[in-house]
């Protein structure tokens, strides 16, 4: 197991997983307070910095919307992002 450290802006929520988890099914399932709109990688309303550690690398799709959306390198798709190993550290940005 791993450990997700999620800023919000009630405090800070952990959360453990495995390597490999969708990020949108944890949020879900463990009531983080993520915004998701379409829920499919187009809206770009569940976007999250990685402020340290590393989620799974994007696929295509992801690195199309975050780039049509003038992301940074650091920001993902909470619905299109998967789990790495290790503690990660995420800010929500759209709250």
């Amino acid at each position: 197991m791993s450990r997700l450290d999620v800023e919000t802006p009630s405090g800070l929520e952990v959360v453990a997983y495995e390597e490999g988890s969708p990020l949108m099914d944890l949020a879900e399932d463990q009531d983080l307070p993520i915004p998701f709109g379409c829920q499919s990688g187009k809206c770009g309303i569940c976007q999250v910095e990685v402020l340290s550690g590393e989620l799974a690398e994007p696929g295509t799709f992801e690195k199309a919307v975050l780039e049509s959306f003038a992301c940074e390198p650091k920001v993902r798709l909470a619905c299109q992002a998967m789990m790495g190993e290790g503690r990660v550290r995420l800010r929500i940005l759209n709250v």
